[in-house]
């Protein structure tokens, strides 16, 4: 810290990461994964111990490295959002300042009438 500023500890850090959008193979049928479909995905990231920043990028978890681990995953074909919640849980964990994360997952083009449809799931690092 330089002088004259103070940083406060903050007691938890989510990272946000809202509405990245691939394109997958998703779905219980075999005709549902024949085709490329949209799935919306949100991820808060829990942080535990926060540490004061103090403009020092190597202390904060990098949102581009998780963002870049979830998109390799667009190639993967499975029939359940729940195994696409644990993948991309996997793909936080990998760091080891994540002690969580909430994770949800939208179809929007399921059904004509309905907007949307999905799954959330918050997932704490395995002891």
């Amino acid at each position: 810290m330089s002088d004259g500023e103070s940083f406060f500890l903050p007691e938890e850090s989510a990272l946000l990461i809202r509405d990245l959008c691939l394109r997958v193979r998703l779905g219980v049928g075999a005709e549902e994964r024949a085709k490329l479909q949209r799935l919306q995905i949100s991820i808060d990231v829990i942080v535990r111990p926060a540490r004061a920043h103090d403009n020092d990028v190597t202390t904060v978890v990098d949102y581009g490295a998780i963002v870049a681990r979830v998109r390799c995953l667009a190639g993967r074909e499975t029939q359940l959002l729940e195994t696409w919640v644990q993948w991309i849980a996997q793909a936080c964990f990998l760091d080891s300042r994540v002690a969580a994360a909430s994770i949800t997952l939208i179809k929007p083009d399921v059904f004509p009438d309905s907007v949307q449809v999905g799954i959330r799931q918050r997932i704490t690092r395995p002891q």
